[in-house]
This record gives C-alpha cells, structure tokens and sequence, in this order.
C-alpha cells in the first residue's frame, strides 16, 4: 500500500500542482530518511513538470549523490538536463535508463527527443535498427527522421504504416498531410481535406487540418468558419487558441485579442500566444491595453519571469 504522504504527492501530481507536490517531497525527504533518494527523486520528477529545470537537477544531483546508479534519479537527472538544452549530457543519462528492463522504453524515447533536438536524425534512424520497441513508437521516430531527412517517399510509406496501426491518430495525420503538401501541393491537399472534413463520422482533427491548409493558403475566413464548427459545444484551449490566430490574420483584431488574453491567463508561457497578442495590440493600436493586460497578468503569475521580457518589449513599441 502506498503511503498517505505519497498518495498526497500523487494527487498534486494528477491536478497539476507541481510545486506544491516538490516540496510535500522535499519535506517528506527530511522528515525520513536522509540516505534514501525516493522523495529527492520524486521532488526532481515533480520540478521537471514544473519546468523548474535548475532546480530538479539540483534535486536529482542529491539523489545521486546517495545512489549513483538509480534509474528513477538519472530519468530525473536526464530529463532537467534536456529541459535545459543539454541534450548530449541528457543523452549520456538516457542511456544508462534505457538499460534499465523497466525504463527502457522512456529511457529509449528520451534519448531520441534529445536526438531529434540536435536535429541528428540519422543517428535516430540507427537506433531505431538496433532496439526492441513497439512497432507503433518505431513507426512514429521513423516518420519523423524520414520527414526531416526530405526522404518523402519513403515518409509517406511510413506514415501511412503508423496510420493503418494506429488509424485517425492526430499527430500522423499531421504529418501526412505535410508530407502530402511536398509531394501534390497545397491546393490539391486542401481540396482532399475539405472533402474529408465533410465527413461526419471523421474525427474532429480533420477539420483542425483542413482549417490550418486554409491558413496558410491564404483563406483565414474559411479556417474561421471551420474553427467555429470545431469549437461549438466544446471549450478546446487549442481549437480557441488556433481560431484567435486566424481571427488576428483576418483582421478581426478587436475579438482576437480578448479571446488571446483569456488563453494568456491559463498559459502566459506560451511564446508564440504573446507574440501573436502583442502583434494585435500594435496593429489596432491597443498597446496601453497590452500593457494594463501584461500587469495584471504578473499579478496572477509572479513566478512567471518571462513576462517581464514581454512588457519591456511591448513598451519599446
């Protein structure tokens, strides 16, 4: 039976609340026994959700000191190395997890995350030679490689492989259909997924495909209209956060931008959802509202230092 302490732990986990799960651990690691690295572990799992790189591997370096060769630690050690684009001395850790028989597959695809980072997509492909997986997950790594390599054709083969074990999964249809854009175009792509959109019975990441095609050929109405369909009856952080974009690209700034703000207060990280605000504000002239918005928004999230960088920014222009 696991203890209350770590049932406790485990709820913070579940609801996102990372900070307070580091330092139930923290506390919890002081409070029993100072040689074990169980809670310095959990406590390094827990800022690495967080983002709190530096921090969990201060923690995880703790860990280590007391058992070098724990795998759950150098998972913890690991994957603060990679959030603080270290990836080669990520790799290093990674290596010793996936030799561990009950880590392996977590070990194996941090290792080839951090690959895929340093854009060593040919190393990822050896790898993938050499190792026992599951043949959906190789399938995955060896789309992507073939899809950076620009070795299409045989992307495309692969890809349609993933699909047919895993059919109508999201992130392979994404894919496809940039593999499709290189090999038939963009307007003979966007036709086939407006067809398919139609389709009742398809799952919605279809139109979320169509709706994007639209965007980049230049028709952000018609990716608005399909963006409302995709939103009506639901609440999908990601449809809204799409529909505001296109909202901003079609000129509609003055409902992009209270829409972008309510996603900024849940998600004030996310880089490209600040930019594309700050880009509204100037165009519509709203820039004394940004800047009432960005300190409102410091208020709601003092932890969150890159806000900062975002009011200077907004001041400048």
């Amino acid at each position: 039976m696991f203890s209350d302490t770590y049932q406790r732990y485990r709820k913070f986990i579940s609801i996102r609340q990372f900070d307070q799960a580091a330092q139930l651990a923290e506390e919890a690691h002081f409070a029993g026994d100072p040689k074990n690295p169980f809670w310095l572990t959990r406590q390094a799992s827990a800022l690495n959700r967080g983002r709190k790189y530096k921090a969990a591997q201060v923690a995880a370096q703790q860990a280590l000191a007391l058992d070098p060769a724990n795998p759950y630690s150098l998972l913890a050690m690991a994957d603060a190395l990679k959030g603080l684009g270290r990836y080669e001395d990520a790799i290093t850790h990674y290596r010793e997890v996936a030799a561990a028989p009950k880590l392996a597959a977590i070990g194996q695809n941090g290792w080839l995350d951090s690959l895929s980072a340093l854009s060593r997509w040919d190393r990822v492909l050896e790898l993938l030679t050499r190792w026992d997986m599951a043949s959906s997950r190789r399938l995955r790594w060896q789309t992507k490689a073939l899809t950076a390599l620009d070795r299409n054709d045989e992307a495309l083969q692969t890809a349609h492989k993933w699909l047919q074990a895993e059919p109508d999964l999201p992130e392979a249809l994404w894919l496809l259909a940039d593999l499709e854009v290189r090999r038939d175009g963009l307007e003979a792509v966007l036709k086939r997924y407006g067809r398919l959109a139609k389709i009742a019975s398809r799952p919605p990441v279809y139109k979320e495909i169509y709706a994007s095609l639209c965007r980049r050929a230049g028709q952000p109405e018609m990716a608005l209209k399909t963006y409302e369909k995709l939103d009506r009856g639901s609440a999908n952080p990601w449809i809204q956060r799409k529909q505001a974009f296109a909202l901003a690209k079609s000129g509609q700034e003055d409902e992009a931008i209270p829409m972008m703000e309510e996603l900024l207060k849940d998600n004030p990280k996310d880089f490209y959802l600040n930019s594309g605000y700050q880009g509204a504000c100037r165009r519509s002239g709203q820039l004394d509202r940004a800047i009432d918005f960005y300190n409102d928004l410091t208020e709601r999230h003092p932890e969150e230092g890159t806000l900062y960088g975002w009011i200077k920014r907004i001041k400048k222009k």
